[in-house]
C-alpha cells in the first residue's frame, strides 16, 4: 500500500525560497514513488485554490494576504478541516517548520489521531526552536511522532529542547542531480548568450531571498574589494526581498553598477548556475541551504559562510571556502581567490562528487518514506495497546 501524506507548509512556491523549493521536489520525487502527497498550503490572490504539479495535489488554504492573525487563523482552520475531511485516506501528516503548520500537524494528531512528523528548516536565535513558544515546543515534545533534522545543529537544540533520540532522524535537504549540473564549455557558451550575459570574463552568483539573514548587504561589501583585485568579474544577484532596494542604492553609491546585475525573480535558477564560474552564499545563519547544495551540483566553486549546517556539506578547502559571517573582508579573500586561483577549479568537481554522494534528492524521499513507514508502524502497534500518545 502506498504511503498517503499530508504535508503541510506555510511556504511554496511561486514564492522564492530554500523551504518552498525543497517541499515541492521532494513531495514530487515522493509521488513519483507511489506516495499519495497532498501538500497544504497558503492561499495568495492569484493562485488557484487547487492543483496538480507532477502528481502532487496541492491545495491553497485560508487568507494569506489577509492581516496576520486573520491570515493564521483561517490557514490552521482550513488545514485542520481539510485534514478531518480526509482523515480515512491519510497514513501521516509531515509539518515543516515549528510555526503555524505544526500548530495544525499538532491539532490533527491530537483530535484526529494522525502520526506527525515535524520538519524544522533552520537553527540558532532565528531558528525554528528558539522562535516557537515554550507551550508549543513542549507540545511538539510529547505528540510529535518523530523529527526530521537537515543538520547537526538541528538536531542539538531538538535534543536540547528534551526531544528523545529515538525520534529524531537525520535526514538532510536534498538537490536534483541531473537539474542542477555542471555545463560543458559549449553548453556554458549557448547559456550565456541566452541570458544576455558577455561570453568571456568570470560570473559570481548569488541565489535566493534578498533578506538580512541571508546576508546579500556583506556580499555586496565584499564586492566592492572583489571588483578592485579582479576588474574582469561580474556578480549576478538572483532574487527580491526587503534589501532590493538598499542594495541598489548600495551598488550605485560604490560605483559598482557595471559589475553588478540584479535579475529579481528567475524562473531558471539552473541556467544561471550552469552559466555561472563561482557561487557565494553570504548567510547569516542557515539550517541546511538548499541553494548551496544546488551550486556544488552545477560543479560550481563556492564560498559561503560557516553557519548553520554549511559546515558539514563544504569542506574548506576541499569543495570551497568557508569564511566566518558578518566579515565582507573574509568574504572578499574567499571569492578573489576563487575566481584567481588555478586550483580551485578542482573545489567545484569535488563539490558535485560530495552531493552526489551525500545530498541527492533520490536519496533523500527514500529516506524519508522509510521514515513514514516506521512512524506508521509505531502508531499502528500504539493503536492495539490503546495509547494515542508520545510520552
Amino acid at each position: 500500500m502506498s504511503v498517503r501524506v499530508a504535508m503541510v507548509t506555510a511556504l511554496f512556491p511561486p514564492s522564492v525560497g530554500g523551504i518552498q523549493t525543497h517541499t515541492l521536489r521532494l513531495s514530487q520525487k515522493l509521488a513519483a514513488r507511489g506516495a499519495k502527497v497532498a501538500v497544504l498550503t497558503r492561499h495568495h490572490a492569484g493562485l488557484p485554490a487547487r492543483e496538480w504539479l507532477d502528481g502532487v495535489e496541492v491545495l491553497r488554504l485560508g487568507q494569506g494576504d489577509a492581516p496576520r492573525a486573520l491570515a493564521t487563523g483561517t490557514y490552521l482552520s482550513g488545514c485542520l478541516a481539510e485534514l478531518a475531511r480526509r482523515r480515512a485516506s491519510l497514513d501521516v501528516v509531515h509539518a515543516h517548520q515549528l510555526l503555524s503548520p505544526t500548530s495544525v500537524g499538532l491539532a490533527a494528531r491530537a483530535l484526529l489521531g494522525l502520526p506527525l512528523i515535524v520538519n524544522p528548516h533552520a537553527c540558532g536565535a532565528i531558528g525554528d526552536v528558539a522562535q516557537t513558544g515554550r507551550l508549543r515546543l513542549e507540545a511538539t515534545r510529547r505528540l510529535a511522532s518523530g523529527f526530521v533534522c537537515i543538520s547537526s545543529p538541528i538536531r542539538q537544540e531538538l535534543e536540547e529542547a528534551g526531544v528523545a533520540p529515538e525520534r529524531l532522524w537525520s535526514v538532510p535537504n536534498g538537490v536534483d542531480l541531473e537539474t542542477f549540473r555542471p555545463a560543458t564549455p559549449e553548453e556554458r557558451a549557448s547559456l550565456r548568450a541566452s541570458l544576455g550575459l558577455a561570453p568571456e570574463g568570470p560570473l559570481v552568483v548569488y541565489a535566493g531571498r534578498l533578506a538580512p539573514e541571508k546576508g546579500p548587504d556583506v556580499l555586496l561589501s565584499a564586492w566592492a574589494r572583489v571588483h578592485r583585485a579582479v576588474p574582469s568579474a561580474r556578480l549576478a544577484i538572483l532574487g527580491d526581498g526587503a534589501l532590493l532596494g538598499a542594495l541598489r542604492e548600495a551598488a550605485a553609491r560604490e560605483g559598482l553598477g557595471a559589475s553588478v546585475l540584479f535579475t529579481g525573480p528567475v524562473r531558471d535558477v539552473p541556467a544561471w548556475l550552469r552559466a555561472a564560474d563561482v557561487f557565494a552564499l553570504p548567510s547569516r545563519t542557515e539550517g541546511l541551504p538548499v541553494a548551496l547544495l544546488e551550486g556544488m551540483a552545477a560543479g560550481l566553486v563556492c564560498v559561503a559562510t560557516r553557519v548553520g549546517g554549511t559546515p558539514e556539506v563544504l569542506e574548506n578547502g576541499r569543495h570551497g571556502r568557508l569564511v566566518a559571517p558578518e566579515r565582507p573582508e573574509a568574504l572578499a579573500e574567499g571569492l578573489v581567490e576563487a575566481l584567481t586561483r588555478p586550483e580551485a577549479r578542482a573545489w567545484g568537481t569535488a563539490a558535485r562528487e560530495r552531493v552526489e554522494a551525500r545530498y541527492s534528492l533520490d536519496a533523500v524521499a527514500d529516506r524519508t518514506l522509510e521514515l513514514y513507514e516506521q512512524v506508521m508502524r509505531r502508531a499502528g502497534a500504539r493503536a492495539q495497546t490503546g495509547q494515542v500518545r508520545w510520552g
